[in-house]
């Protein structure tokens, strides 16, 4: 015989809870006089229907019960073999097909149809309990949650004190965030804010390592900087703690955050090089790639179509077009530099609505809602769904709100400056720059062997907004 004995919390990691398991199985193997060949212990290890970890022993149990090194099981209790009623279906459909014997110490007999009958219902007991302590569960965690008390599990946030449970803030972080959202606002980008936080000596909390655009994100992508709690994916309301940014001001910096995101095309990784992605083969419409080439000794930047992009007619490009980079490049850089001269500041516009009404009488129905709710008078289903509701109308607002916000407080900023920068740590802002004024460029072959600068018109640059008969939109 096999001894099955499972536990699903051991704190202590003393196995006292499996021992006693074992010793009453043993107990029952020695008045039934059966052997036991094996016992297969499975310590801290749950086997709700909450629970997703795996059960490698349970899953040898069964496999040496139906090669037949064990002839039957024996377990203290129906709900220490499981505690999901389709698993213990399963289990006897396996007993009945390979033979072996089953016992526990509450004496369940699955010789006979009744015997089958009254351990499922054991089986279904087993799960509602379990499925009942879940509920129980998550309505505490439900209820910190609505009285603004965060989740604090996972390593430490920036801007947290270690150990607070997110309960109190790092001052000098605190201020580093705060410097970081004023340079968002003043149109900087998350690597301004990497390297000014790098430059005054901060490093991230979980390896101490330098900061990066990437990190930088997930700081302000979390919403408990925003002292925003949330539950299941539902907004439920604001944390009573400190927190490093108002709610508020979280919103602003999404709004900033998804401004700046682009969809990357398939394979596209860290950009190299000022124009990638704007140059256009003049013949076949595909995106060229920019390389470095060496020919005869000599390195240099080469813009070329190549036969695995797919053009603008859906077909592969035609690689007709290889061209070096420094002359169009020049051209380029001509036309971008006269057109942000023309710029000149323009006057912030007033803005053209104010939603501050509107979301305070909707947090007002929310927080009516809610108290409702708690009250008893209203069920969970019908909760949660005017919830949804009504927290979606909010961020719709916000978000409106929120970009307002933005656009009224960025301060003007020196394009020209910014675009004569040739750091590469500038290249995202530059990049920016390009955009906003050139859509792409057409580069069209100028033959072999040519040792006088290209024609003018081997280029097309098309300007923002400009339609094919070359006139603006």
């Amino acid at each position: 015989m096999g001894i099955y004995v499972r536990i699903s919390k051991d704190r202590k990691g003393q196995e006292l809870g499996i021992q006693r398991q074992e010793k009453a199985c043993r107990e029952l193997c020695e008045r039934m006089g059966w052997g036991v060949l094996k016992v297969y212990p499975e310590n801290d290890t749950s086997a709700s229907t909450t629970s997703k970890r795996r059960r490698p022993t349970y899953t040898e149990m069964l496999r040496d019960a139906r090669e037949g090194l064990i002839d039957g099981i024996v377990v203290y209790s129906i709900d220490r073999l499981t505690r999901r009623i389709a698993e213990l279906t399963h289990f006897l459909e396996e007993q009945k097909e390979h033979g072996f014997a089953f016992a526990t110490t509450e004496g369940e007999d699955t010789a006979t149809a009744n015997g089958r009958m009254i351990l499922t219902i054991k089986g279904a007991v087993a799960q509602q309990e379990t499925e009942r302590m879940s509920e129980r569960v998550n309505n505490s965690l439900l209820q910190r949650r609505e009285q603004g008390k965060p989740h604090a599990g996972g390593s430490r946030l920036f801007g947290f004190k270690e150990g607070s449970n997110l309960q109190e803030v790092e001052p000098g972080e605190v201020e580093l965030i705060r410097l970081g959202y004023q340079i968002l606002l003043d149109r900087g980008t998350p690597g301004d804010v990497a390297r000014a936080w790098n430059e005054r000596g901060a490093r991230t909390p979980e390896a101490g390592t330098a900061w990066d655009i990437q990190k930088v994100k997930r700081v302000y992508r979390s919403e408990r900087i925003g002292g925003i709690v949330s539950y299941k994916g539902q907004d439920i309301g604001d944390s009573v703690y400190p927190h490093p940014l108002t709610r508020e001001e979280w919103e602003n910096v999404q709004t900033i955050l998804d401004s700046r995101a682009t969809p990357a095309r398939k394979g596209a990784g860290k950009r190299k090089h000022l124009y990638s992605g704007f140059l256009k083969c003049g013949h076949c419409g595909s995106t060229m790639r920019i390389q470095w080439a060496t020919i005869q000794g000599r390195t240099f930047r080469r813009t070329a179509c190549h036969s695995s992009q797919v053009g603008a007619n859906g077909e592969r490009g035609c690689g007709k077009v290889i061209r070096r980079l420094d002359w169009i490049e020049a051209r380029i850089n001509e036309v971008v530099e006269a057109a942000l001269a023309k710029r000149r500041p323009q006057a912030q516009a007033a803005p053209s609505e104010d939603l501050s009404g509107e979301i305070k009488i909707l947090e007002e129905r929310i927080r009516a809602l809610r108290n409702r709710w708690k009250d008893g008078g209203m069920e969970d289903e019908d909760y949660f769904d005017s919830l949804t509701h009504l927290r979606s109308d909010l961020q719709t607002l916000r978000t409106r709100e929120a970009a307002s916000v933005v656009r009224e407080t960025r301060t003007e900023t020196d394009a020209l400056a910014v675009w004569k920068d040739e750091d590469m740590q500038n290249l995202e802002r530059r990049r920016a720059i390009v955009a906003s004024v050139i859509d792409h460029v057409e580069v069209f072959s100028v033959g072999r062997g040519r040792k006088k600068p290209p024609e003018l018109d081997s280029i097309r640059i098309w300007p923002v907004g400009a339609k094919p008969d070359g006139s603006k939109g």
